[in-house]
């Protein structure tokens, strides 16, 4: 409760910090006159009193349902609609995203446990590793540069092609996702893999393995059943409290190929200081990080009962 009050104020002052404010940057790059500036920011509430701009903005929070108001750069729609327009988009890549990493991640580590020591286990090492250490930005920016720009394979942005529809507009959705689902799919890829390696080698050590192998059980059974079934609880448990690094790296790969997720919305915001847009989406996703953890706690004890203890 504490952080979710700390965030909610860092949420409100924040934007306030920087300089400038919206009226004046839609009103940059042309000859709008003064007059007209100061008419935008009493429309968008802007000269009120900053205590005034706070109150206001707390009543909207602990309104039901949430009510952060109008955008300023996506006038006159609110902040509600922009969000349930978007988060479709934005959930089809992070599930799609989590599904393709965490099952590449589990294959890999479970063909490396079958034998320890070999090519296929050092081959995925060092580029778990490498893609660990590398900015998602990047890798993003070079599947884009490589599959779009130079092969003109995929899309360069968006999310659908204007005009389809039926199994067309399916293809189409499809297509626009694949570049974005294997950039941030890597990068949980490098994380998990790192972490089920991790717990493998100690699942290795452990007396039930020693017991499996003297019954005389299959290597492949040894591996899959007790092994990486047990190396799954850290993954797990990282994974629930990590949820604010991947939204991060959603917002970056939603930004590096023009995908109108909530990301994309973030990042217009804070180039527009639209603040209503940008308090909404960060007290959904806050609210999304915490659920998550605590599905992610639910998974866990469902899975070790011992953690009720």
């Amino acid at each position: 409760m504490i952080v979710f009050l700390v965030v909610l104020n860092l949420d409100f002052f924040l934007p306030r910090l920087a300089p400038g404010n919206a009226a004046e940057i839609l009103a940059a790059g042309s000859k709008v006159p003064q007059q007209a500036i100061i008419l935008l920011e009493q429309r968008f509430g802007l000269l009120k009193p900053l205590y005034i701009q706070y109150e206001l903005y707390l009543k909207g929070i602990f309104s039901w349902p949430p009510d952060f108001g109008i955008s300023y750069g996506y006038y006159p729609d609110t902040v509600t609609h922009l969000f349930e327009v978007r988060i479709g988009w934005s959930m089809i890549l992070l599930l799609s995203s989590l599904a393709f990493g965490i099952v590449l991640a589990y294959a890999v580590a479970a063909a490396s446990a079958l034998k320890r020591g070999g090519r296929l286990e050092a081959a995925a090492l060092n580029i778990s590793v490498l893609i660990n250490s590398t900015p998602i930005f990047w890798s993003a920016m070079g599947l884009l540069w490589i599959f779009s720009i130079w092969l003109g394979i995929f899309p360069l942005y968006g999310n659908v092609d204007f005009g389809v529809s039926g199994a067309g507009y399916v293809e189409s959705v499809a297509e626009h996702a694949l570049l974005p689902v294997i950039a941030l799919g890597l990068s949980i890829f490098g994380e998990s893999y790192l972490l089920l390696r991790g717990s493998t080698l100690e699942s290795l050590k452990s007396d039930y393995v020693f017991a499996a192998k003297s019954r005389g059980l299959y290597a492949r059974l040894i591996s899959t059943k007790y092994v990486l079934k047990n190396s799954m609880l850290p993954l797990i448990s990282v994974m629930s409290f990590s949820l604010a690094s991947l939204v991060s790296r959603l917002v970056l790969v939603e930004a590096v190929f023009g995908y109108p997720g909530i990301g994309d919305l973030i990042i217009d915001a804070v180039r527009l200081h639209d603040f209503p847009v940008i308090e909404g989406s960060l007290f959904y996703l806050t609210v999304f990080v915490i659920i998550g953890g605590l599905i992610g706690d639910f998974i866990l004890v469902r899975l070790d009962p011992r953690l009720k203890l």
